[in-house]
């Protein structure tokens, strides 16, 4: 610990709060306040009828001493003081205990209340000692994008939250932060500056802002209280997690079929930190971060595996097992109203869970700007009243739409014709209601009403969920784990590519004379991305910064790359035979 380093903090503090407090002590003789002092302080040690210095008298002093004295303070009914290591509140309440917590409490509800105009108005503040109003707000403008006039919010920050102080006089008034409260407000700003805080161009984005900052609020609060009290647990967890532990955990709770919807969901949530793989040369060959989407018949569990596995559902008593804050519930949104507020995530990685996709291609002209967004790609969009962006997208979505399926292949009810351009870029999975599904949609659903499904969701998806969390935050270089991990990258080697080839041919082959495939490239990289986020769920395990490519997760992303242009064929070649000869 740096003893030196907070004995000078504490001797700021004390200066700051003497001058706040006695003034008197620097002005001349005859002075009643500093004949107090020197009298019940001192023992009348001090000159009264010279000037003293401030800085001279905090470092003679204790903290004892200083409490007495601010306690003989004529203000104390006016003023207040919350600096890190101590605390005056109005009245003469003494504290040998500092409150930025509490400040940095007040700061971020005051974030989350006012959004991005509240940042611009602190972030003014903190840049200036004292400022009229006028130029204030000039600041605020300049930073909030547009022009404002923060009088209400400036009257709060003064009345409600003690954040800004009337100081300068009659003729020439002024605000002012107070000192000792800067330097943890500039920190609580600094954490939402380590993301851009876009320009917005539609209120709807406005008010996603405070949603922004509420859920990023969410996730540093659970970090945080995760590496306070859990940390060494997760990682001794991390140590034994692996696919293969994920797997037999899902196959115990759903059985062996429809495990893999829950293995997909879970696995996308490892890929939104969208890590970097590279090749044995260094070449980065792509990010993991992938858009799920299941598709079928209604009544088939699309829904539970995206929204309830991931955020949880208290109704049937399932914990969620994904990361907290960073999923955003889309139910009832317009894909316009998507688009509106996007740009309010502009810089951040978080996954948009829409659970019926279908819905958002009712409307015209969707595909574009939605086959953007899924690139993570420059979005601009235009209507008759308003326009949005340009700016650039980069969360993920994962999605659920129902289709008609037949007893070979199924067609899609969405009416656009170019939507085959959207399923393309996700990562996609067909849920066919066969015997061996509905016995074990039905085995799984008797079990969760039982409370034998819950019991072992409650155990182990805590665990699963802290270290989703701290991978994440690892990953995206979160400040509160930036200095004591550091992230990994993972590696791709011939072999796995050897691996897609043998499966590739093998596909082809089975599917004798097509002169047109129905699948493109990108269900080789989706394979590739499937199977490198679920190696990320060995970082633990790996003490090296390259994590290899499981060999479990490479199988499961070879039978998921073998199912879907089994799929995407219309069935035409025999599922089974590849399969058998992939082993």
């Amino acid at each position: 610990m740096n003893t030196h380093g907070i004995q000078s903090r504490k001797l700021k503090e004390r200066i700051l709060l003497i001058r706040r407090f006695l003034p008197h002590i620097e002005w001349e003789w005859p002075n009643e306040v500093k004949e107090k002092i020197n009298s019940l302080v001192f023992g009348g040690s001090l000159p009264v009828d010279k000037s003293w210095d401030v800085e001279s008298i905090a470092r003679m002093i204790d903290d004892g001493k200083l409490e007495s004295m601010i306690r003989l303070s004529p203000l104390i009914d006016y003023y207040s003081f919350r600096g890190k290591h101590y605390t005056v509140r109005r009245g003469g309440v003494f504290e040998h205990q500092g409150s930025w917590d509490e400040v940095r409490k007040t700061v971020k509800e005051i974030l989350k209340t006012h959004g991005k105009k509240a940042y611009a108005l602190l972030k003014a503040l903190t840049e200036v000692d004292k400022a009229p109003f006028s130029i204030l707000t000039a600041r605020a403008s300049e930073i909030y994008g547009e022009r404002i006039y923060p009088s209400r919010l400036i009257a709060e920050l003064r009345d409600r939250w003690d954040l800004a102080w009337e100081v300068g006089s009659r003729r020439y008034p002024a605000w002012a932060m107070p000192g000792e409260i800067k330097p943890v407000v500039v920190e609580v700003l600094s954490e939402i500056e380590a993301k851009p805080v876009p320009k917005l161009s539609t209120p709807q984005a406005e008010r996603e802002y405070l949603q922004v900052i509420r859920m990023e609020e969410e996730y540093r609060s659970y970090l945080n209280e995760l590496i306070r009290e859990r940390l060494d647990e997760t990682i001794r967890f991390g140590k034994r997690f692996s696919p293969a532990y994920l797997i037999d955990y899902l196959q115990d709770l759903f059985g062996p079929v429809i495990f893999f919807d829950e293995l997909l969901s879970i696995a996308q949530q490892y890929s939104i930190c969208d890590s970097s793989v590279i090749t044995e040369k260094g070449h980065k060959a792509f990010s993991i971060g992938f858009n799920l989407a299941l598709f079928g018949e209604p009544g088939t569990g699309k829904t539970f595996a995206t929204k309830d596995m991931i955020i949880g559902n208290e109704n049937i008593g399932v914990p969620p097992h994904g990361l907290p804050g960073l999923n955003r519930y889309c139910g009832g949104m317009t894909p316009a109203m998507f688009i509106a507020i996007g740009e309010a995530y502009t810089g951040r990685k978080i996954n948009f869970i829409v659970t019926e996709f279908n819905d958002w291609f009712k409307y015209k002209g969707m595909v574009e700007p939605l086959k953007l967004a899924m690139e993570r790609g420059t979005i601009i969009y235009e209507t008759k009243t308003y326009k949005v962006g340009p700016y650039k997208f980069s969360s993920f979505f994962s999605v659920n739409y129902n289709t008609r399926v037949y007893e070979k292949g199924y067609s899609v009810t969405v009416s656009d014709p170019n939507f085959n351009a959207i399923e393309d870029r996700m990562l996609c999975r067909l849920h066919r209601l066969t015997k061996d599904k509905y016995r074990e949609l039905a085995e799984s659903q008797r079990r969760l009403m039982l409370g034998i499904t819950t019991a072992k969701m409650a155990e182990v998806a805590p665990k699963i969920r802290d270290h989703l969390t701290l991978i994440y935050g690892i990953q995206t270089g979160h400040p509160l784990v930036a200095e004591n991990f550091y992230g990994k990258k993972i590696l791709l080697t011939e072999r796995e590519l050897e691996s897609i080839e043998r499966a590739r041919e093998l596909i082809l082959e089975s599917m004798g004379e097509v002169r047109v495939l129905p699948f493109s490239m990108r269900l080789e990289r989706r394979a590739l991305q499937l199977a490198s986020a679920l190696s990320l769920m060995n970082f633990f395990k790996v003490k090296s910064d390259l994590i290899p490519i499981d060999d479990i997760a490479m199988k499961m992303a070879i039978q998921f790359f073998v199912e879907e242009a089994w799929i995407r064929s219309n069935e035409t070649f025999s599922l089974f035979e590849v399969l058998r000869k992939l082993n």
